[in-house]
């Protein structure tokens, strides 16, 4: 991932790399964007929720696939769920994943 780019979002931190193909995604939310490990655990499964309908614009037909970190930041915690799929989204455009 050090050979990756790094993009911000106002809820979101993504670390990208350019792979070989297809498209691999995790999720981390840090002790600092929630104390409990249940509202951590939540917020993992609502980006992994929100990141299957951006995934479905992925064409998937060039050559090169990425492997993507998507770090919650702690305003994440207090977001709604529209507001995490609008952010997923606007970021996934700006490292060039989606179009």
């Amino acid at each position: 991932m050090e050979k990756g780019g790094v993009f911000h979002s106002t809820l979101f931190l993504i670390r990208v790399l350019k792979t070989g193909s297809g498209i691999k995604v995790a999720a981390v939310a840090p002790q600092k964007a929630a104390k409990k490990a249940v509202d951590r655990n939540k917020m993992r499964r609502k980006i992994y929720e929100a990141v299957v309908p951006s995934l479905s614009k992925y064409d998937g037909k060039s050559a090169t696939g990425y492997h993507v970190i998507v770090f919650a930041k702690p305003a994440a915690a207090a977001a709604e769920f529209k507001d995490i799929v609008s952010d997923i989204n606007a970021v996934f455009v700006k490292a060039g994943i989606l179009k």
